[in-house]
């Protein structure tokens, strides 16, 4: 039973270790998205979903960079 857990705890360790280098980009798109959703009349009332896209926009921007400079020799 504690090997099978193991293995569980390990593969997905593998999976976050590739989203990771995708991360930033991800919430980019996810922000964009969110600011989009925003152009649909029912929603249009809605600051919040402006707000969470320029947070996810601003977090990915952040992410990609931080992730871009870990890659980098310099």
């Amino acid at each position: 039973m504690k090997n099978s857990s193991y293995l569980c705890t390990h593969k997905a360790n593998d999976i976050m270790k590739k989203i990771r280098d995708f991360a930033g980009l991800l919430l980019i798109i996810l922000g964009t998205l969110m600011l989009v959703m925003t152009r649909i009349p029912a929603l249009v009332s809605s600051n919040a979903l402006l707000l969470t896209g320029l947070l996810l926009i601003v977090a990915g921007i952040w992410l990609h960079i931080r992730s871009i400079k870990k890659e980098s020799r310099y």
